[in-house]
């Protein structure tokens, strides 16, 4: 396969080569990898070829291994069209070609008159609008025989722009950008009025003095060429009159009205609405657990008595209360009763590593923690008390706090290597609650899981989305939300109707239920927390059409409340997919921003502004940080997300990705320099790269890459986790003699080793009998480099790594489940183990 990187392209897989090998060689490609399966014969699927031909991501290759019913496999792979050619000149060059291709569903070419114009500054122009759509610096503008290689500075005076068009340095002549320019005096074949015949989506045709746009059919949808023929005259005129020393910044395409300021209803808060559903419903069931059940007016008096507590320990109303307490019925009431006492709740994982846990703690200031049993003594020194002995009788005043009073800080992670806490008003969730209620018909027949960490701020939306509009709320215990197979069964057993997953823990949802299970009640399934991957669900379609299942994405930050935006997903919208994360809910404002946090128009790609009901107040005590990212102006706040989108005609979002080093794993926002922080700490560590693997799939894991003067990889892994929460360790640590970098000093992520899974050999001998099922199956998982002593968690493994694994032992035979793995995460341990309970079986079973 080794050829297979030097071009784009559709190839024929052999049957006898597993995806594993794909897979291994897209990662030393550095690139995403897809495997979908088609529900069409090969000799009828053209059209799903063509759409993954078209599917090309700047600056990285895509595989995508596509399995059609008559067993034919075939992979795709896209690369940028100009990246390429130019790598060894320009690494830095970005793809043009994405800017209009996404675009595309025109029927017929469409042309537009740009007015007066010579050659050059056709150019000129075709590079300022393209730099700024392809947001890059440098590209290539077609001319006949080759390229011309463009830099924009958005700080360069106009005139030395211009002048800098007018002799910029050939580029490749084998480049096809999407874009060119043809001159009167350029001796051509054939003129460009036959427009299928040139290679360029967009071609500036320069004539008599005027410039004319020719839009080649299906490159660019009219609303498009319209809106490019706008701005591709607005900057010829610019470029050509007014003030010459002027930067090209300065240069707007055209005027964009920014969105109506959000309304809202009256503002409340969350024990004021929790109490009309107590009022409503006081004998309905609330919660329920492996600790309990409560009816709302159980809850509520439970809550009451928590609150009555927390007064008597001196607890005051805009006091920060600390929880480290696991998922239950009781948290729930928790929860609550702090919100009751007027304080604010700051909730924290108890699967936190103490340092982690001492850190958030003096930041946030907490006045008292609340734990359950086992978590007691986590924080030392710091005023604590367990949920068994702080409730106590007594009345609590009403109205202790109000709608613009903070209800909670939850902490996310920190480019500087510190985390942050976002404070967030009572007045947001509610907001957030009451305005999807109607659209997604919320009510009190709903039955809510409540998946996610507590310290992650979609448990915010799984909590309080189902106890304000009058539902029932089931809390998933530990062990049943790591395996696939229980949670599913929990799902139908309690007739769940809404569940909200991130993309990859419902694709473990979906294979499981597939799988074994014929009938799933949901009626609503909400995605967010990670971009998804529309493709994906093609096969839960097939089992739950969209009149059975609403599927719906949404796209949100911590520090706008939870969700932004909301996008039905369709089959159709699957089979072609989309990126769209949809408008904005009812209160909530977005658009896309430049860097001098100007409006965009829709198609041109920036940073994501939002604005309206869901901004939180700031960054506890970060008055710095609150500042950068919460702006004002215009008379509007807006919170800038660093996440890279662009808007539709429609209005609604397209999420493009991040424009740092943030990502996204399993849900959880995740900034790699925080890592990377963690790791350069220790002294044996020179440098230190963390990088993001299969992004979007099951297989996701975080890399890193060290360079040591000292110690070992693992010795840095054990040390990384005792300060890093389980979500942000590296599932690998490999160490290399030095970080490969780009011609520009940085880090050339395609020019990584292969990671180092596991530390035995692969040739290490197995164990007899069902050590060799074992090993087998962890090697197919992981890879072939696991040993028998390897540990699961150390190699690379995760939770739905771990899912897998098991579905391949319960294949294979064996009864196993999530603890037995957990317990014993070595092949070797979990073979021995696995015997050991099949001969206490095989016993029990014999004794009369």
């Amino acid at each position: 396969m080794s050829n297979i990187l030097a071009s784009a392209g559709l190839y024929r897989l052999p049957a006898g080569l597993g995806d594993e090998a794909v897979r291994v060689q897209a990662t030393e490609a550095g690139a995403s990898v897809w495997f979908q399966r088609v529900p069409l014969a090969s000799a009828d699927a053209d059209p799903w070829r063509e759409r993954e031909l078209r599917r090309g991501i700047a600056g990285r290759p895509r595989f995508v291994v596509l399995s059609y019913v008559d067993g034919v496999r075939e992979l795709v792979v896209t690369t940028p069209a100009v990246e390429p050619q130019l790598a060894s000149a320009l690494p830095d060059v970005a793809a043009v070609r994405d800017p209009l291709t996404h675009l595309a569903g025109s029927s017929k070419p469409s042309t537009v008159d740009l007015g007066p114009a010579g050659a050059d500054d056709a150019i000129a122009a075709l590079g300022l609008v393209f730099s700024r759509y392809a947001r890059a610096a440098t590209l290539a503008i077609g001319v006949p025989g080759g390229g011309t290689l463009i830099t924009v500075d958005e700080d360069q005076p106009v005139a030395v722009f211009r002048k800098h068009a007018a002799t910029a340095p050939a580029g490749s002549t084998r480049a096809v950008p999407a874009v060119g320019v043809l001159a009167e005096e350029t001796p051509v074949p054939h003129r460009i009025r036959s427009v299928p015949g040139t290679p360029y989506p967009l071609t500036v045709e320069v004539t008599g003095g005027r410039a004319t746009a020719w839009f080649a059919a299906d490159a660019v949808a009219p609303w498009a060429a319209a809106q490019l023929g706008r701005q591709l005259t607005a900057v010829l005129a610019e470029l050509r009159s007014g003030d010459q020393d002027r930067p090209l910044a300065d240069i707007a395409f055209e005027a964009v009205a920014s969105p109506p300021p959000a309304t809202v209803g009256h503002p409340r808060t969350i024990t004021d609405v929790f109490a009309e559903q107590v009022e409503r419903r006081g004998d309905a069931p609330a919660v329920s657990g492996e600790d309990g059940r409560f009816g709302y007016a159980e809850l509520a008096a439970r809550a009451g008595r928590f609150a009555a507590g927390l007064r008597d320990r001196g607890i005051r109303p805009g006091d920060r209360v600390g929880i480290v307490h696991e998922r239950g019925a009781d948290l729930v009431a928790l929860l609550l009763g702090v919100l009751r006492a007027g304080a604010v709740y700051v909730p924290l994982d108890p699967a936190y590593p103490d340092g982690r846990l001492a850190y958030i703690a003096d930041d946030a200031g907490l006045a008292l923690v609340v734990t359950d049993d086992a978590a007691a003594a986590r924080l030392p020194g710091r005023p604590a008390v367990t949920t068994a002995d702080l409730p106590a009788d007594g009345e609590v005043p009403a109205d202790l706090a109000g709608p613009d009073d903070p209800a909670y800080v939850i902490y996310t992670s920190g480019s500087t290597g510190r985390p942050k806490g976002v404070v967030v008003p009572h007045r947001n969730v509610v907001d957030l609650v009451t305005g999807t209620a109607p659209g997604f018909g919320l009510g009190a027949t709903d039955v809510w899981t409540w998946f996610h960490s507590v310290a992650f701020d979609f448990s915010v939306w799984e909590i309080w989305g189902c106890l304000l509009t009058g539902g029932r709320l089931v809390v998933v215990p530990e062990w049943t939300r790591r395996s696939p197979d229980e949670f599913a069964a929990l799902l139908r057993d309690e007739r769940v109707t809404v569940l909200n997953q991130t993309p990859s823990s419902f694709a473990q949802v979906t294979e499981t239920q597939l799988r074994h299970f014929d009938d799933l009640p949901l009626r609503l399934v909400v995605f967010g927390g990670e971009p998804l991957d529309a493709f994906a669900l093609l096969p839960w379609f097939d089992r739950y059409p969209e009149t059975r299942c609403r599927l719906v994405n949404m796209f949100g930050i911590t520090e706008t409340t939870v969700h932004v935006t909301a996008q039905t997903v369709t089959r159709a919208a699957a089979l072609a997919g989309s990126r769209s994360v949809g408008h904005a809910i009812p209160g909530w404002a977005i658009e896309v921003v430049d860097a001098r946090h100007r409006p965009l128009p829709p198609g041109l790609p920036g940073e994501i502004a939002v604005g309206g009901a869901g901004l939180a107040h700031g960054y506890l005590g970060r008055d710095d940080l609150t500042a950068e990212r919460f702006v004002t102006g215009g008379g509007r706040r807006r919170y800038l997300s660093g996440d890279l989108g662009r808007l539709l005609p429609d209005g609604r979002l397209e999420h493009l990705g991040r424009l740092d080093s943030q990502v996204k794993l399993r849900g959880y926002r995740i900034e790699l320099d925080e890592i990377r922080k963690v790791l350069l700490a220790e002294a044996c560590v020179v440098a230190a790269a963390v990088v993001l693997a299969a992004p979007g799939t099951a297989e996701a894991r975080l890399d890193a890459y060290v360079v040591l003067t000292d110690g070992t990889p693992a010795g840095l892994r054990t040390r990384a986790a005792a300060l890093l929460p389980e979500y942000m360790v590296p599932s690998t640590f490999t160490a290399v003699p030095a970080l490969p970098l780009t011609v520009n000093g940085k880090l050339d992520e395609a020019a990584l080793p292969a990671p180092v899974l596991g530390g035995t050999p692969a040739a290490a001998p197995a164990e007899a009998g069902d050590g060799d099922v074992v090993l087998r199956a962890w090697r197919a998982v992981l890879g072939a480099a696991i040993g028998p002593d390897d540990h699961f968690f150390d190699s690379g493994g995760n939770s739905l790594l771990a899912a897998k694994t098991l579905a391949a032992l319960r294949d294979a035979g064996l009864k196993v489940g999530i603890r037995d793995l957990y317990g014993h995460p070595t092949p070797r341990r979990l073979a021995a183990h696995l015997a050991e309970k099949s001969q206490e079986s095989e016993e029990k079973e014999a004794q009369p």
